[in-house]
């Protein structure tokens, strides 16, 4: 047998070279605040041996309506957890996700070759990667790929694995509220073969949309035996309408939910990152190439008789139809452009397939040849994008709180802090930010449940506005306080907005600070709580010392301690803001010491050059700010605080 060259070793191996950076990047720390909040509600549904139909995890809202499609995806996330802690939850979650993408390498493989379809993939990959999430998204991105693969070939097998559809989207109803994506999906080709037997489309977009007669009766009563298992969930029809109540709660004219992150729209310029900038891209590319596919499948083949070539994709109605949705739901939230990569990217395959299919034969044959010389040029930078990743590097340079490999990233939860609380036995009611309800209701530190978590289908526009208003209206917080006859407040303060009212409590004598750490601050209320305040400032040092020995602990010399370094920043905020100066300044020195990214360098000289004028150390203090002023050249501001500390 003659050797393969080594080009088409190279090429051929690409497929499985871009579904391991996928692997990469889904191997990583539990790092998502609202995994905890899944846990909590499988260890209920376990215990209780029922699915809630009201809140069961917060004391705000007891009495609000709590329909938990993904109930099914929380007892297997619990029932993991029993079994193999947080490592088997990352480990689930990385196979689910690199399942998803060999589904999603199989679809476009019915279309492109290995060159094609494993750029594409990556592409689908560096945008999907930010919701990587130990979410129940991870089982709804292998559904979505299953279906669409089911879909997409019911021309090619006259639609004999159509009959999969009701299994499939009876298991999607009871993980994840996204089975309504598997519903559009399904409409839309029902829509599409319908629309081939109306004269006004395009002849070619006819012949494309059409499916022969038994693979159309096969589609029509698949799609209805999916549509109706849908009903066969704890809240029947309730449960089915769900999500469109669900979108019409949380949408873009809603300030109050643009105050998170992935609700924002990913054009509003928040948080730009490699999977925005990627997602954006890939936007505009794929309007264009399904406009070019518009224009090429415009016409059928010139002799009516010739077999269609299944093989070349034309231009199906319901495909873009498909196209649309995903491209909607993806410009009204950050959270979507993941659907996005994963539901479009299979279609603009398809389509690149259609218009290659309209280019002369000689450039299809130059294309040919370009991909098998670049084939092992691709394939040793999919090799070291992997290594990036291992190596931390990836959200190094991506400014995302992220890394790769097993357990925990404790910097993102209030462990120890809830630890500290379960310990002194801090007393009810607790008063918590978003951030940390999702741990809290897992860990049950304080008694009697949480203010908020991460369920916003369960606290409604109104509770979730006030709460978000609260936390910089300091009059509005203390109404809160009181009608809810809060004693401990635990915040997570790294997010800014949360500053305010950790001022307003230190400065405040109805409150006692009586716990910091690099993720949360405890405060207590005065009156009435004593002898707990006493206890918990007795026991505090103790609890201090093993912050300051964990944060000294040595990193890892093979992987960017993105961790350490966050857990340093938030503690050295704090730490300035709280008023311990000197101990601020230590801690930013020890994040110097560890090279950080050029922006966390500059933060931390000008957080150090601000400290030590506040304390007199003018010289110390210039010698930072110019530090600061040789990274960020024209900050103007700098400049002029330079000058006036020189003078």
């Amino acid at each position: 047998m003659p050797l393969i060259p080594f080009s088409q070793r190279a090429r051929s191996l690409l497929p499985i070279a871009s579904v391991t950076v996928g692997a990469t990047l889904a191997l990583r720390r539990l790092d998502d605040f609202d995994t905890w909040w899944h846990l909590a509600s499988g260890r209920w549904i376990v215990n209780h041996r029922a699915v809630p139909d009201t809140d069961t995890l917060s004391y705000t809202v007891p009495d609000h309506a709590w329909i938990n499609l993904q109930w099914l995806y929380d007892v297997v996330l619990y029932l993991l957890h029993c079994i193999g802690g947080a490592d088997l939850l990352v480990l689930a979650s990385a196979a689910a996700f690199t399942a998803a993408l060999w589904i999603l390498m199989k679809n476009l493989r019915l279309w492109l070759g290995d060159v094609s379809a494993s750029l594409l993939l990556l592409w689908a990959v560096l945008i999907a990667e930010e919701r990587f999430l130990i979410r129940p998204e991870m089982i709804s991105f292998v559904l979505l790929q299953a279906i669409l693969w089911i879909l997409m070939t019911a021309r090619r097998n006259d639609g004999r694995h159509l009959w999969l559809l009701a299994p499939l989207m009876l298991l999607w109803v009871n993980s994840h509220a996204l089975f309504i994506v598997g519903l559009y999906c399904m409409g839309c080709i029902v829509a599409g073969v319908l629309a081939a037997k109306i004269p006004f489309l395009p002849p070619g977009w006819r012949q494309a949309s059409a499916l022969g007669p038994v693979a159309t009766r096969r589609l029509l009563v698949s799609t209805a035996a999916a549509t109706a298992v849908t009903f066969l969930n704890p809240y029947l029809a309730d449960g089915v309408f769900f999500p469109l109540k669900l979108m019409s709660r949380i949408d873009t004219s809603n300030s109050a939910f643009q105050a998170i992150g992935e609700f924002r729209r990913p054009f509003s310029g928040y948080f730009t990152t490699l999977s925005i900038g990627a997602y954006q891209l890939l936007f505009f590319f794929s309007l264009a190439v399904v406009t070019v596919a518009a224009v090429c499948g415009f016409r059928a083949p010139k002799n009516p008789g010739a077999s269609v070539d299944v093989r070349t994709p034309g231009f199906n109605a319901g495909w873009a139809a498909m196209f649309v949705g995903f491209a909607y739901l993806s410009v009204l939230a950050r959270r979507n452009i993941g659907l996005f990569a994963f539901g479009a990217i299979p279609i603009v395959g398809a389509w690149l397939t259609l218009i290659e299919s309209r280019v002369p034969e000689v450039l299809r044959r130059a294309i040919h040849r370009a991909s098998t010389v670049s084939a092992p040029a691709l394939l040793a930078g999919y090799l070291a994008l992997a290594g990036i990743v291992v190596t931390n590097t990836y959200y190094r340079w991506d400014g995302t709180v992220r890394e790769f490999g097993l357990g925990t990233l404790e910097v993102n939860f209030p462990i120890r802090a809830a630890a500290f609380a379960r310990a002194t036995a801090l007393p009810p009611k607790l008063y918590n930010d978003l951030t940390a309800g999702g741990y809290l209701a897992w860990d049950r530190a304080v008694e009697g449940g949480v203010f908020v978590d991460g369920r916003l289908e369960v606290y409604d526009t109104a509770f979730f506005s006030s709460y978000l208003s609260g936390l910089s209206d300091l009059r509005l917080w203390r109404q809160q306080i009181q009608a809810y006859d809060i004693d401990t407040v635990l915040l997570f303060h790294r997010w800014s907005n949360r500053h305010a009212l950790i001022r307003f409590l230190l400065s405040d004598p109805a409150w006692a600070l009586v716990y910091h750490d690099e993720v949360a601050v405890i405060f207590v209320r005065t009156q009435g709580n004593e002898t707990t305040i006493q206890k918990a400032r007795e026991i505090y040092p103790t609890w201090h010392t093993q912050v300051l020995t964990t944060l000294r602990t040595p990193t890892s010399r093979w992987q960017w301690p993105v961790g350490r370094l966050t857990a340093l920043n938030s503690y050295a905020d704090l730490l300035f803001l709280i008023g311990e100066t000197e101990s601020a300044i230590e801690i930013y020195e020890q994040l110097l010491s560890l090279k950080p990214p050029a922006w966390q360098e500059l933060a931390a000289h000008v957080a150090i050059g601000f400290c030590l004028a506040q304390t007199g150390d003018r010289d110390r203090a210039l010698k930072h700010l110019r530090k600061a002023a040789e990274l960020d050249p024209y900050n103007q501001r700098l400049q002029e605080v330079i000058q006036r500390l020189g003078q």
